[in-house]
């Protein structure tokens, strides 16, 4: 009896032991498959957005393991890092990397930066993402083809620049006086200083103390000269009818030596979709007064339906009433009362 005694005892420990491990490895299983499936929804993104943020995807699931309760905006705030870049008001991956922080060194997270966080509208919808994704991919390659029917008119400009004696001389003169090399990025591409929404410029006042200073004045103007966004090595990058997505809008860009046809040039339908993915409803003068007038009879038909409940009517009784009070043809179908009184509720 002792023996089976002393057995019992040391069956127990060894029973939770095992327990605990099993436990602890369905939570790392859950939180690799979490891991696994995060990583996989940043693949998918344009702009190397794996590359970028693998890391911080990383520390969200880490940290999501050690704390059991986990503050309701750090949730929010992670799911806009699956969104395309281009909706994105701020940037979210420092936003959220200095959220982790915060947390980690088990500070308070400033008040300003909550206010921020709840500010933040909540993340659009997987068609919104989905279409926008879409969009991202094609601009990252310069494709526009989904938009605009006119591509031939820009070969034939991208044609004659490359062969415009000129234009050639400009770019020579500039290589003569400015080390070029030093300017390009990771592409090796030069780009000018970009023009905002509104025409707005942030770095507008003209200066001339640095080799930068001087560089970029000279570039920007030529890039006007011949309606340039850059040059990739001796190859100019010549400007194209586009249209693209921001957090504020839809932009439609039309270069300064660009022919226009509104009617043969521009895919309208193609970008009237993808303004549309983020979930823009209808509108219009007629529209919103049928919208005024719908729920108008929408509130009389739910006032209505209260006074036949008091007086007793049920079923199908109570239905016909309401629709000769509505003055609806009795043999309407139930289900336009119930989805009317329903938009009430």
């Amino acid at each position: 009896m002792a023996a089976s005694k002393s057995e019992g005892v040391d069956v127990l420990p060894a029973r939770r032991c095992t327990q605990d491990n099993t436990a602890t490895t369905l939570g790392s299983q859950f939180m690799d498959s979490e891991l696994s499936a995060d990583l996989r929804r940043l693949q998918k993104l344009a702009y190397h957005r794996l590359e970028a943020s693998r890391d911080l995807v990383q520390q969200f699931r880490s940290l999501h393991t050690a704390r059991r309760n986990q503050p309701e905006f750090l949730g929010r705030l992670y799911q806009w890092l699956f969104v395309p870049i281009t909706l994105w008001p701020i940037d979210i991956d420092g936003l959220l990397r200095q959220v982790i922080k915060a947390l980690k060194a088990g500070t308070r997270v400033q008040k300003k930066l909550l206010l921020l966080i709840d500010l933040l509208p909540p993340a659009p919808d997987e068609k919104a993402r989905s279409a926008t994704m879409e969009h991202e991919h094609a601009v990252q390659h310069g494709n526009y083809g989904s938009l605009s029917h006119a591509q031939h008119k820009f070969d034939a400009a991208e044609a004659k620049l490359a062969r415009d004696p000129e234009f050639k001389a400009s770019w020579h003169a500039i290589k003569g006086q400015f080390d070029v090399d030093k300017f390009r990025d990771h592409k090796q591409i030069i780009r000018r200083r970009l023009v905002a929404e509104r025409n707005m410029r942030e770095d507008w006042h003209f200066r001339w103390r640095s080799p930068d200073d001087r560089f970029r004045a000279v570039f920007d103007v030529f890039c006007q000269r011949w309606n340039l966004y850059g040059m990739r090595g001796d190859e100019p990058l010549l400007l194209k009818l586009s249209a693209n997505l921001t957090p504020h809008g839809t932009m439609i860009f039309v270069p300064a030596y660009w022919s226009f046809d509104p009617k043969r040039d521009v895919k309208w339908k193609a970008i009237t979709k993808l303004h549309k993915a983020r979930g823009v409803s209808k509108q219009g003068a007629k529209l919103n007064a049928n919208r005024a007038a719908k729920k108008r009879e929408a509130s009389r038909a739910k006032r209505l339906w209260t006074q036949a409940t008091r007086e007793g009517l049920k079923g199908e009784k109570r239905t016909v009433w309401v629709m000769r009070e509505l003055k609806w043809d009795v043999r309407t179908d139930e289900h336009t009362l119930r989805r009317l009184l329903k938009s009430q509720s």
